[in-house]
């Protein structure tokens, strides 16, 4: 059988790369319709069938199947296609949707996060295509919104019934293979006190005015020693669980005292811990400050929690990359955990989907101003992604 590694063409990926990034699909406020018309247009162009549906209006999901000859297995190759705004235009280098080439680059929003991995994707069944490769089982590639909010483009991929014996997904892993990653628990917490004139305060907080950014004070202090506690915590292909204070907000004017104070909480969860125990934690801190305090009186709201997700490394997905990978680099794969949350979870947990995250570019250069993707690991990720789908459906 042909090497499909050896038919990639590297042009034709990393100017796919380029053409995708040129497309703005920030989320918020939700802009994937472009992106996925595109996505669609070229899959039905390569003869798969195509479903393109709204999860919400006008932010579609696209599901494509190329039918083997037996039908099974059915491998998924998994991307999304939304990015996280640009932000200050100003504090960029360049223009975030030039998906300029330069110096062995693509630049710009999504470069690495995602949509290297998805051109890579593409290209990669553009050659099985083109080559007349007979594939046995089923290749589906699903293009999904809002990752970099709620997931909810993989959770309506699941409860549509999509289903794959394995799946692979493109975020950026610097091409090593993380057979696991963090879940997130995002917690509001309030606290409450009595506004009045910042001369009438006292320590005790008795018939006078109580500061909330005090009592707040508190909890965050609460919070850093509760950090120590999770460091302890190991998993092995992970690391331990965090918790981190992003945001706080409170008070009017500097000589008023602040009647209330909020802040964001991001605490990362590790494979078996469950979102419910994590956030009962937390609220026993804050119970164990209430009773210790008459004065201090605090609510906490969940905002959002993804669980984590691990697959053993005995899955035949696992050994499928760890193939193609040592074929196409000539080196014996890294196998490890993303400390980032992604759909993996949703497919893993309740799609009951065997999934790595297997990717071009790095995690660091995710989310942030100027941002890019090495072009030779989009390269080398479409011959890993062609390798796959021989090794496993062929």
């Amino acid at each position: 059988m042909k090497d499909p590694s050896e038919l990639i063409r590297g042009d034709e990926v990393i100017h796919l790369t380029s053409d995708l990034v040129k497309i703005p699909s920030e989320n918020p406020p939700g802009e994937e319709e472009e992106a996925a018309e595109f996505v669609a247009e070229y899959l039905k162009a390569l003869g798969f069938s195509i479903e393109i549906y709204e999860v919400l209006p006008k932010r579609p999901n696209v599901v494509a199947r190329l039918k083997g000859s037996e039908g099974r297995p059915v491998l998924m190759l998994n991307g999304h296609l939304d990015v996280v705004p640009a932000g200050e235009r100003t504090a960029w280098s360049f223009n975030p949707y030039s998906g300029a080439i330069k110096d062995g680059r693509v630049l710009g929003r999504g470069s690495a996060d995602m949509k290297g991995g998805l051109a890579a994707m593409l290209v990669a069944a553009k050659t099985l295509v083109e080559q007349d490769f007979r594939l046995k089982g089923d290749l589906v590639i699903s293009a999904v919104m809002d990752e970099e909010s709620m997931g909810s483009g993989a959770s309506s991929l699941v409860d549509r019934g999509v289903k794959a014996d394995m799946a692979v997904i493109g975020e950026p892993t610097n091409l090593e293979i993380q057979r696991a990653h963090k879940g997130t628990l995002w917690l509001e917490i309030t606290t409450r006190g009595v506004s009045g004139h910042s001369s009438r305060i006292t320590s005790s907080g008795k018939d006078g005015p109580v500061n909330a950014v005090f009592k707040m004070a508190k909890l965050v202090s609460t919070l850093e020693d509760h950090l120590k506690t999770l460091e302890a915590r190991r998993n092995n292909v992970v690391g331990n669980p965090t918790v981190n204070v992003g945001r706080i907000d409170g008070g009017l004017k500097v000589n008023m005292v602040p009647d209330i104070c909020r802040i964001e909480v991001d605490r990362r969860l590790v494979p078996g811990e469950s979102p419910e125990k994590a956030r009962a934690e937390i609220e026993s801190l804050v119970k164990t400050l209430s009773s210790s305090d008459p004065w201090f009186k605090a609510e906490v709201r969940v905002v959002s929690q993804r669980e984590a997700a691990e697959v053993a490394e005995s899955e035949r997905v696992v050994s499928a990359c760890k193939q193609a990978v040592k074929a196409v680099k000539g080196i014996d794969a890294k196998v490890g955990g993303f400390t980032a949350t992604s759909d993996m979870s949703i497919f893993v947990n309740k799609g009951r989907t065997p999934t790595v995250i297997l990717g071009p570019g790095r995690l660091e250069q995710a989310h942030v101003v100027d941002e890019y993707v090495d072009a030779s690991q989009v390269v080398d990720a479409a011959k890993i992604y062609a390798r796959i789908a021989v090794d496993v459906l062929g």
